[in-house]
């Protein structure tokens, strides 16, 4: 049953505690505050999650922990929180601001070392959530979808893939933007630095020279006796697994006859290697509840798992599902520890549930200040914190 909502920031228990935490939030710089917990252990690695919530906090949670340690408050309104991490772990590229502003954020500090307002005088611009950041850590990409507001109608532009230097600073301007396909949802970067874009099809991209090519056929993929694909697809995930990996649903029909009385309905994955840019789909098995999300175990790629209002699991060379446990309310994105030996769901409320990819038991919780996570996804790497 949903739980109600809870104030986890509490009060102080004396004016001492209150002085201290006062002081931290005013030493916090560049419009972001910062909440710091300490804990036992620091400064050894652990498997780090960053994640989003309302009003527009970005949360930067010890996993090994199980608590928040930092709290960052950003500049603006939430939406849609979807987060990118630098490669070396030390900066969390934030779209947010109803799906508008890019805030990188110091992961140690809080601090605000990176921002772009991608609306401009009279063009708005509105990402959904494709945000990546090159495998060097030197460029930050965006898909962008921006409309000219004119006094007496909207002009709706070319979409555009935008390209930022990630050391440009505050109030950053692209370095250039380049034609890219439109309705594209969820972005990622390739070892050779590709930047995939995943929308009606999985796109490759060279950030350079604009160049685009198919790299994984989705609704125009022609399979015999299976309907057009449908993919929800608007949480970047596979990060641990170096990955871009989403879901699609279909129906396979008997025979030519397509009737849909008679059709199988299946759950399926698209997968790009990340390392080497090949491309996978396959069914890991059968479509009988609604799912949001899903990816494969850490070195268990014979494991994928799928939740929404359920925590599923699936033998993807059987295409069957094996296990399956009931949620105490919805989570819409999935994820793991880096080691595949914990999985963490995220996303709709204010809390991160713990669970065992082995026998699907709950292990915990994480609750979150603030309000909701909405469409925000989680991202996880390993780290000194």
């Amino acid at each position: 049953m949903l739980k109600g909502l809870r104030n986890s920031a509490g009060l102080g228990r004396s004016t001492h505690a209150l002085l201290v935490m006062s002081m931290a939030l005013l030493a916090a710089g560049c419009d972001a505050e910062e909440t710091s917990t300490t804990f036992q252990g620091e400064g050894a690695a652990s498997d780090v999650m960053v994640v989003m919530n309302k009003p527009n906090n970005l949360h930067v949670v010890d996993l090994g922990q199980r608590r928040v340690i930092r709290t960052c408050e950003l500049p603006g309104d939430f939406g849609p929180g979807t987060v990118a991490v630098a490669p070396d772990g030390n900066t969390a590229y934030a779209l947010t601001n109803r799906f508008e502003n890019i805030y990188g954020v110091a992961i140690d500090t809080c601090e605000i070392v990176f921002s772009a307002r991608q609306s401009q005088g009279e063009e708005r611009v509105k990402t959904f959530a494709g945000i990546a950041v090159s495998k060097d850590g030197r460029e930050l990409y965006t898909h962008q979808s921006p409309t000219r507001l004119l006094a007496d109608r909207y002009e709706v532009q070319g979409a555009r893939l935008a390209v930022y230097d990630t050391n440009g600073g505050l109030d950053s301007l692209p370095l250039r933007t380049l034609p890219a396909p439109r309705q594209i949802t969820i972005m990622a970067t390739g070892e050779d630095g590709t930047v995939y874009l995943g929308g009606r099809d999985i796109f490759a991209m060279d950030p350079s020279s604009g160049e685009v090519r198919v790299a994984l056929p989705s609704q125009s993929a022609d399979i015999a006796l299976e309907s057009q694909r449908d993919v929800l697809s608007v949480w970047p995930l596979g990060s641990v697994n170096n990955e871009m990996v989403r879901m699609y649903s279909a129906a396979r029909f008997q025979d030519e006859s397509q009737d849909m009385e008679t059709a199988d309905w299946i759950w399926g994955y698209e997968r790009i290697d990340l390392a080497t840019g090949a491309a996978e789909d396959r069914v890991f098995g059968p479509l009988e509840v609604v799912l949001f999300s899903g990816m494969a175990r850490p070195d268990h790629p014979e494991q994928f798992f799928g939740v929404l209002t359920q925590l599923k699991k699936f033998d993807v060379a059987a295409a069957q599902e094996v296990a399956s446990v009931d949620l105490e309310h919805s989570y819409y994105c999935i994820n793991f520890a880096t080691d595949g030996s914990e999985l963490y769901l995220a996303g709709t409320f204010n809390d991160i549930a713990i669970y065992d990819p082995d026998t699907l038991e709950r292990l915990g919780n994480i609750q979150l200040p603030g309000g909701d996570m909405s469409l925000a996804n989680s991202q996880v790497f390993r780290r000194v914190l």
